[in-house]
């Protein structure tokens, strides 16, 4: 079974590796093309503020040979994502991706029927940490429906690991997908976040005191600094490796909202255009 999921649906899923002004890899995720012309990913990708370039890449059916790839400026990416018309933040995004290179990438297609049953098979495909091959891996639903601010969630027993997020859910029945695979909501992310958080405020605590005494021509405040930062590199180190085995997944149902609330503004624009006054 999971053998013809690979077939019918690796070809749609893709990587985005962002990068920065040198050209170091800052972070990698997952997204996946649908409706022709559009890749959907997580909200992560809103936090990613020191890019300056996004390299999107497919992959062949042996999961790491590039199939097509299209690199932009990250000025570009944001001015292809579709904007919500109440201005409210979205939990996933929505990237315009009508790339010559990408026309004959196959689309993924939604379940939007919300009918998404606990104990339904499910496949996730993804790219993990820094790697650059894709991963199939296997699970059930868990629970499928809890809010969460007003959006409904998916629960799966999976393995998740940082850079799954914007996998695709796949219905291993139907092989359509159900939802997309979250970043802020697993509880390690959110433990990982308050810890930066601590570690930053003590950080910017003891630079106010920099340089103000030595003990024995050492600076006590300076040995500080160096053991926050210490620990602060760790914290990164286990957070990138460490595998959750609980996954949470935004129903796609908010996708083809977004859609239908943008193709109707796309012909209200359209129609304006094109209105000739007698």
């Amino acid at each position: 079974m999971y053998r013809t999921i690979w077939k019918n649906c690796q070809k749609s899923v893709c990587q985005l590796n962002f990068y920065s002004a040198t050209g170091i890899k800052l972070v990698s995720i997952t997204g996946f093309k649908t409706n022709g012309e559009y890749i959907i990913t997580d909200e992560y990708i809103y936090k990613i503020y020191k890019a300056t370039e996004v390299l999107i890449r497919f992959v062949k059916e042996d999961g790491f040979s590039e199939l097509a790839s299209v690199r932009i400026p990250m000025s570009e990416l944001k001015q292809r994502m579709i904007q919500s018309l109440s201005k409210d933040k979205i939990p996933f995004a929505a990237i315009h991706v009508d790339f010559d290179e990408f026309k004959n990438i196959p689309s993924l297609k939604m379940n939007i029927s919300g009918n998404t049953e606990i104990g339904q098979p499910i496949a996730l495909m993804g790219y993990q940490l820094e790697q650059e091959n894709l991963a199939i891996k296997t699970g059930i639903v868990t629970s499928a429906s809890f809010e969460d601010n007003r959006y409904n969630y998916l629960q799966v027993d999976s393995s998740v690991k940082q850079g799954n997020s914007g996998a695709p859910i796949i219905n291993a029945e139907t092989f359509e997908v159900i939802g997309i695979i979250g970043h802020r909501l697993a509880s390690i992310t959110q433990s990982h976040k308050r810890m930066k958080q601590i570690i930053n405020k003590n950080l910017a605590i003891l630079k106010k005191s920099q340089g103000k005494f030595n003990v024995e021509e050492i600076d006590p405040i300076q040995v500080l600094i160096a053991n926050q930062n210490q620990i602060k590199h760790i914290a990164n180190e286990i957070y990138k490796t460490a595998s959750m085995r609980v996954g949470y997944g935004l129903d796609v149902k908010y996708v083809q909202e977004l859609f239908e609330e943008y193709i109707d503004v796309e012909i209200s624009r359209s129609n304006l255009e094109f209105r000739i006054d007698a």
